[in-house]
């Protein structure tokens, strides 16, 4: 029987070809567009699910209450771990972990990879596998280093690399280390990753601030709990650690001003569960990416399937009623509804079957285009997992009895005596129809309405003035910091005679983000005749100011010709010189750490200017000298008249200061619009999906156009003959489906508006939404359906009524 049912199921597909070419390609299309989406929303969603342990492991993370508000931060200080696992004995495993960057050198071969420290008992709460050497504790040793699979095939081709000694650089400094195992390549969902790890005592401040509780660091701290105890049990017994070990700071924030929580407390720790560090942008880590960016892409892809699929239960429910005859003639042969059910949802499972077929064909094929267009690594690995394959099974069977299930209802509910009398009512039928229209251009107009907002609010971001020069400046990161300095002043006289090179300069923090991908940002506060002061701070060098051409409001720049300009002298911005409370605070002196002993003194006041991203108000800033010479950028002014010919004449000068290096400079402009990464690939993903939505949308409205104007020919006939135009045919032809459009576009306005308000509550710089857009989306949405309809509409009206009022 079921021989048969295919049998018949095709030679109709056949028969139907427009209309079965149509479903298909419909389907095809938005299975292609939903595999994408639903496989860029797993990825993310499965990050660090590896891990053995993944539901007791968390990572710690500290609270200030600022006069400001709640600061967050992962950043912690090295003697937390230690305190914790001698003071809290609920905890099984606790390690710290530090990214920072560097490089290995190998006989002849120096290679820029992924260095972290961590302790030694880190593999005992992650899950690494090691597949060479030492298994049993891979850190042990404090000369030892893990290294990836991955980069033990870098750095030593064929060779044994367990036992090989490698330079490897941590904090700018070498040091000969042991390779005592190697681990399986980390996996690319996982939020820690390294290619090598050292122990965290090799740091270069280690020993100096291992002791010390009022130093954040760029470590973080993870621990693994057992099965029966709760992270608010242990999170209540942080508190008696923290008040025990940091009193004198937390009398100092009492002081300062800060704020208590419901628990009295003006500082604290507490946990994130390892399956929310992907997702929490303050305290995460590894690229984090925010949930509800996943959601819009999981309602982008089922729209796009919901489009396909009402298209083509209209097309399928259509043709039911020129199926009435046949219908009648197998229930009169004896045929129940359960067989007439069958035999119409085979027809249909057969359909999404070969669109399936195609989806995925189409996904391979797009899937490179694809990562080159959101910058993402994304591959078909996930159709390895038995667990997904059964899932993309049963969702295309739900998507086949979702698109198929009804018109078959239809056709097997017909009643027999009916149908051969053909009297069987369409006006249940039209209405369902009529809401599925207006359904598929609502979800078109509400992905176009939100696209135009998302690439304003991208465009504004992108192009608003951040209180300096972005164009010409060419941003050098610098490999070994503590040669900032030096590697500075060679390149400034290696370019003196340059005319091209309008001046240089350094600093400890990037303007945007460049393509070293790193970002830092140093915060302090102190307190000032009882004001609580508040500032990020920034160390750079001479002609600072010229470079990036910010001009003083009051005092001057740092200058060679003061040699106190390195003992403490200060530039700040406007908004940190209002917090002294003073007419003119040039010449202002004050220590933000009694610890040091270093006074600081205003010499200059500059405008506010975004040291960061617009997702972030202005803050106070301070800009020091570099006393220490450690500077991580460099950055070159040019004139701007070729830029590429001055960023060869850069990169020529500086390939010999560090030999073996890869060249990352890059121009501010480039650097800063990378801030905006997720806000493009959101507009780019929305302006995609519109115009896949709308086109599926116009797709089942052509095919509804015609498969109504073929039940409405005589009726066009015998207008004609009565005199009726052709615009008079046309305009009654499209009227009913141009009021569909206008009622989907009435829907989806207030519910864009809606959204789109609150998406964008997130940025503090943010654009209005404009009536237009409305307006905008509506015509279009209005014009694209007059077009498609027309087209049908206009045909035939101009056919010959002759042929049309022809009786069988």
């Amino acid at each position: 029987m079921i021989k048969n049912y295919l049998k018949i199921a095709w030679r109709n597909i056949w028969k139907n070809k427009t209309n079965s070419a149509i479903n298909i390609f419909g389907m095809a299309v938005a299975f292609v567009c939903s595999i994408l989406l639903f496989l860029t929303a797993y990825f993310d969603f499965s990050f660090d699910n590896f891990h053995a342990d993944k539901d007791h492991i968390y990572k710690v993370y500290q609270f200030l209450n600022r006069p400001e508000g709640e600061d967050l931060s992962a950043s912690l200080p090295y003697p937390v771990s230690t305190a914790f696992k001698a003071e809290v004995p609920d905890i099984e495993q606790i390690a710290r972990y530090m990214p920072t960057g560097g490089a290995v050198s190998y006989k002849d071969k120096v290679l820029d990879l992924r260095i972290s420290l961590a302790d030694n008992d880190f593999f005992k709460v992650f899950t690494f596998p090691i597949v060479k050497g030492n298994s049993a504790n891979p850190l042990a040793d404090l000369s030892s280093v893990v290294i990836s699979e991955e980069a033990a095939a870098k750095i030593f081709n064929k060779e044994e690399p367990i036992g090989k000694i490698i330079k490897v650089k941590v904090s700018g400094v070498w040091k000969d280390l042991i390779v005592g195992s190697v681990c399986k390549d980390i996996p690319r969902n996982s939020s820690i990753r390294f290619d090598v790890l050292a122990r965290l005592e090799l740091e270069s401040s280690y020993t100096e601030r291992k002791d010390m509780w009022n130093f954040s660091n760029n470590n973080s701290v993870y621990l693994k709990l057992p099965s029966n105890i709760s992270p608010q049990q242990v999170e209540s017994k942080f508190r008696y650690v923290l008040q025990k070990y940091n009193q004198a700071d937390i009398e100092e924030m009492k002081n300062r001003g800060f704020k208590t929580d419901k628990n009295g407390d003006y500082y604290g720790m507490r946990l994130l569960a390892l399956k929310d560090v992907h997702f929490s942008p303050k305290i995460g880590s590894g690229g984090t990416t925010s949930k509800p960016y996943l959601y819009t892409i999981l309602l982008i892809g089922f729209f796009i399937l919901a489009i396909a699929c009402f298209n083509f239960i209209n097309l399928n429910v259509a043709r039911a009623f020129t199926r009435m005859k046949e219908v009648g003639v197998r229930k009169c042969l004896g045929a129940n509804t359960q067989q007439i059910f069958t035999q119409v949802w085979g027809e249909s499972l057969l359909i999404c079957l070969i669109a399936f077929a195609i989806g995925i064909l189409g996904a391979v094929i797009c899937l490179p285009e694809y990562n080159k267009l959101l910058n993402t690594r994304l591959n078909l690995s996930v159709f390895q997992d038995p667990k997904a394959i059964v899932f993309l099974i049963l969702g295309m069977i739900v998507v086949s009895f979702l698109a198929g299930g009804y018109p078959a209802l239809v056709a097997a509910k017909f009643n027999t005596v009916s149908v051969l009398k053909g009297k069987v009512s369409f006006k249940k039928s039209g209405i369902f129809r009529n809401a599925l229209i207006v359904f598929q251009f609502m979800a078109a107009c509400l992905l176009m309405i939100c696209t135009v907002i998302a690439f304003q609010q991208f465009e504004y971001m992108r192009t608003q003035p951040l209180g300096y020069n972005q164009e010409s400046v060419i941003s050098i990161p610098v490999n070994n910091e503590n040669k900032g300095r030096y590697f500075l002043n060679q390149l400034r006289n290696k370019l003196a005679s340059q005319s091209s090179i309008v001046s240089i300069t350094g600093t400890t923090v990037n303007l945007g983000l460049g393509k070293d991908g790193s970002a830092s940002k140093n915060s302090s506060g102190f307190a000032f005749n009882g004001l609580n002061i508040q500032t990020n701070i920034m160390a750079v060098d001479y002609d600072f100011l010229k470079t990036m051409d910010i001009k003083l409001l009051n005092g001057r720049d740092f200058s060679r010709e003061f040699g106190t300009d390195t003992l403490g002298n200060i530039v700040v911005t406007e908004s940190l010189a209002k917090q002294f409370k003073k007419d003119n605070p040039i010449g202002l002196s004050f220590m933000t750490d009694s610890a040091s002993g270093i006074r600081n003194t205003i010499i200059g006041i500059i405008p506010d200017f975004h040291l960061y991203s617009l997702h972030e108000s202005i803050e106070p800033l301070m800009i020091d000298f570099s006393k220490s010479g450690n500077l991580s950028y460099i950055m070159v002014k040019t004139t701007g008249k070729n830029p590429k010919q001055a960023m060869d004449l850069v990169e020529n000068a500086y390939k010999d200061l560090e030999p073996g290096k890869v060249f990352q400079a890059s121009f501010i402009d480039e650097n800063t619009n990378r801030w905006y990464e997720k806000e493009k690939k959101l507009s780019q993903l929305l302006g995609i999906s519109a115009g896949i939505a709308i086109f599926l949308s116009c797709l089942g409205l052509f095919a509804i156009a015609l498969l109504m104007i073929e039940q409405r020919v005589k009726e066009i006939g015998i207008r004609k003959v009565l005199g009726a135009s052709v615009t008079n045919i046309t305009s009654l032809l499209s009227k009913d489906f141009l009021q569909l459009v206008v009622f989907a576009v009435a829907l989806a306005s207030p519910l864009a508006w809606w959204a789109m308000s609150k998406w964008l509550q997130d940025f503090p710089y943010r654009i209005g939404i404009s009536p237009w857009v409305f307006a905008f989306a509506g015509f279009s949405a209005l014009a694209i359906a007059f077009l498609t309809v027309s087209f049908q509409a206009i045909k035939a009206a101009l056919a010959n009524p002759v042929k049309s009022l022809r009786t069988e």
